[in-house]
């Protein structure tokens, strides 16, 4: 028998197993009967910095039923994921694309018993991380081999964050095969999941595996120019290995998982006919902190319990006279600034965390939502416009480097004259980035900027600095697509991730993956 106890606080100060046993029984359950005791989730309660908790979901399984469950029990329910058998006649198929939508998409049809064909125009993840840390130290672009692209997609060199807001019954396979891959145990029930980009690069390779042992073909270093259409429909791709050879491939269907980064791709499927529309994005900066000091907001007197790891945060402002948020995204603890360019005249930053996430300092973006059509009325403005600042940045810096400025310079105006200490790997340049945005960005971000001063302790000071452009937080158009899946303008294409506008992080962009293979590819039973 397994019972939930859910809601359960523990003082961090306390011992955690023993209180946890001690609770249990403190409801009536006898020490005899527990079988085993997993935790379904852990979070922190760190609302009062005196006493910080720890807060638990517990799956408890019982060696003999019990009746009368005291109050604070329930009965768990049971997640029943639709049966599904695969359809017949699917033709050939092809993924572009190996960011977690395209892995999971591939792995979701060879389980199925298809043999996907998978596209991707970086290289493998060991040879991606010679061409990323060659760019570091030459400043020469590798434009299909970068932080953007590449084995296991942009989220591979991030802190590999797994929460997301999406509810979806995928969420569990997408955990388990991540676990199963060689991620660590604890994402099944730690609040805020982390893997962290040194393990991620394991995973990926592991996943790759797999899907070559269920018949899955990878062909890396390998750029799809164009998406053959006739008569609407999808009928072949076009594509050019690295030494330049190129080909021609009948395909009947094709998973686009490209990622949000791929500019060329969105255009060449415009050049097609093929339907897409502008969606909201954000840009702004990476704002980064000691992350003693960050410990310190969170965590008050007990900054140094070894229960407690790196703090994170999520802020959040919203400025309701323009109806527009100000928030901050992908935050990394214990982390690091990278480069993030892929396209050659063109710089910009991320973040991204090891899974020990022990580094000297957290960082975070620091973005401002930008509205469909603000910066114009056609297809691709939004684009121009994180290309424009982009191109700026690197004409500034004369390299592929990071504008740079004390968070209190900014919000005076001021450029900072001192020589600030990052994380970033390559060349800072002291700017004053109210010159580098619009003022629809620099204003909303002082406005938060104000706002947080006054609540959120160590955020706003002398210690914190900007570190810019973050112009990729997501896709600034949608390939728009069906209820089933489909492109609306083109079938036998299939749209998935963040990059098609439909994701928006690691979990959800998998989950997308998985959802659109079983919406196309296979029949519901009873």
């Amino acid at each position: 028998m397994k019972i939930n106890l859910n809601n359960l606080s523990i003082s961090i100060e306390r011992d955690q197993n023993k209180m946890i046993k001690n609770e249990i029984i403190k409801r009536g359950i006898k020490p005899e009967n527990i079988e085993r005791i997993e935790h379904v989730k852990r979070s922190i309660d760190s609302r009062k910095k005196s006493e910080i908790k720890f807060v638990y979901n517990l799956e408890i399984t019982l060696k003999e039923p019990v009746s009368n469950l005291h109050k604070d029990f329930s009965i768990p329910k049971e997640i029943k994921m639709e049966k599904r058998v695969p359809k017949k006649d699917m033709g050939s198929i092809a993924v572009i694309g190996t960011g977690p939508a395209g892995l999971f998409a591939a792995l979701r049809l060879c389980e199925y018993g298809f043999k996907p064909i998978i596209f991707e125009r970086g290289e493998m993840v060991d040879n991606r991380d010679k061409a990323i840390e060659s760019f570091y130290s030459t400043s020469v672009l590798n434009p299909n081999s970068n932080i953007q692209f590449g084995e296991g997609g942009a989220g591979t060199y991030s802190d590999g964050k797994l929460n997301t807001r999406i509810r979806s019954g995928y969420i569990n396979k997408v955990f388990l095969e991540l676990v199963e891959s060689g991620a660590q145990e604890n994402i099944l029930w730690d609040y805020k999941p982390h893997v962290g980009t040194d393990i991620l690069k394991v995973v990926v390779k592991n996943i790759r595996e797999k899907i070559k042992s269920l018949g899955g073909e990878f062909h890396f270093n390998t750029l799809v120019e164009n998406v053959v259409i006739l008569n609407n429909k999808v009928v072949a791709l076009d594509i050019r290995d690295k030494f330049g050879n190129k080909e021609r491939l009948p395909f009947d269907r094709v998973l686009m998982g490209v990622g949000h980064s791929a500019r060329d791709t969105y255009k060449m499927l415009h050049k097609n006919g093929v339907f897409m529309e502008n969606k909201a994005f954000a840009v702004g900066a990476r704002i980064e902190h000691p992350r003693k000091d960050i410990d310190e907001m969170q965590y008050g007197k007990f900054v140094n319990h070894p229960l407690l790891e790196a703090a994170t945060y999520n802020l959040a402002y919203n400025n309701r006279e323009e109806e527009r948020g100000i928030f901050s995204f992908c935050m990394c603890p214990g982390g690091v600034i990278v480069n993030a360019a892929s396209e050659t005249g063109g710089t910009l930053v991320n973040g991204m965390s090891y899974s020990t996430r022990d580094g000297e300092f957290s960082n975070s973006a620091l973005v401002v939502g930008i509205k469909e059509n603000e910066f114009g009325d056609e297809l691709f403005s939004g684009m121009k416009f994180q290309e424009s600042i982009e191109r700026k940045t690197f004409e500034l810096i004369n390299n592929y480097g990071a504008l740079t400025q004390n968070v209190l310079d900014f919000m005076n105006n001021k450029t900072t004259t001192r020589q600030l200490k990052s994380s970033y790997p390559m060349e800072m340049k002291n700017y004053d980035l109210n010159n580098l945005f619009p003022e629809v960005i620099s204003n909303n971000m002082k406005y938060a900027m104000k706002h947080w001063e006054k609540t959120q302790r160590n955020f706003i000071s002398k210690n914190a600095n900007l570190i810019a452009p973050e112009t990729r937080t997501s896709a600034p158009v949608r390939i728009t697509r069906n209820e089933f899946g489909e492109s609306i303008s083109t079938k036998g294409l299939y749209p998935i991730g963040e990059g098609a506008g439909y994701a928006g992080g690691i979990v959800s962009a998998a989950v997308d993956g998985l959802k659109i293979v079983d919406y196309i590819f296979t029949d519901l039973i009873d």
